[in-house]
């Protein structure tokens, strides 16, 4: 990780440090004192990386992976779809094309010293909207992993793989992030929506899942 000024880690997005949540949104399943989910950021293109969080549109979550990821992040990525989440509501299937239904498109690539190892963005052509608990949903959620050299501690082992892929994935159906003032005025929890800790959990929080539960629970109808 390169060394950043204060001002930079407060303005960056994500790892490091990843998608931090300075712009309050809705968060409708907020509990715990912790961030809850929901989505926040505008999806500038503007931004370097441009980057925000959405919410899945319904209670199944459709991912395709590129064939630009790297066997090990791409195992990363099923594994997390089924070890993670696979105990919640939401349902994770992995693609093998791309699909209107298509929520999420993972790739990676040297996308240079852009102070992330990885985000996610909704693009203004993806299809998106605005659900019941008043948050934006988007399919074609890009999932980016950085490869430039700078960041190659967030890919380094099996470990900080299975964390990357837990803490983005999240993102997409619009988790948070723990332990980071102002948006979580808790301490930081085990738990992969840590940002910052590539050595660190590689699972979700128990109420992690209770607020994916919570959120993702209602007919996909009703989203």
């Amino acid at each position: 990780m390169k060394p950043m000024s204060l001002k930079r880690v407060v303005s960056s997005l994500l790892l490091p440090i990843m998608l931090l949540a300075l712009v309050p949104g809705t968060v409708s399943a907020e509990h715990h004192g912790n961030p809850g989910i929901g989505s926040f950021l505008d999806c500038d293109p503007a931004l370097v990386p441009p980057r925000c969080v959405s919410v899945g549109n319904d209670s199944i979550h459709r991912v395709y992976i590129d064939p630009s990821v790297p066997n090990g992040i791409a195992w990363a990525v099923r594994r997390s779809m089924s070890g993670d989440y696979g105990p919640t509501h939401l349902v994770m299937r992995v693609q093998s094309r791309i699909t209107r239904r298509t929520d999420v498109i993972v790739r990676a690539g040297n996308y240079g010293q852009n102070g992330a190892a990885g985000w996610v963005w909704c693009p203004p052509s993806s299809p998106q909207g605005v659900n019941g608990h008043g948050d934006r949903w988007c399919r074609h959620q890009r999932l980016f992993f950085n490869l430039n050299p700078t960041y190659r501690a967030f890919f380094a082992d099996r470990g900080s793989r299975a964390y990357m892929a837990c803490h983005e994935l999240g993102h997409t159906i619009g988790l948070r992030h723990w332990g980071n003032p102002p948006i979580s005025d808790g301490p930081a929890r085990p738990t992969c929506m840590q940002p910052d800790v590539p050595n660190g959990p590689t699972d979700l929080h128990r109420w992690d899942i209770e607020d994916i539960n919570m959120y993702y629970a209602l007919p996909a109808t009703s989203l």
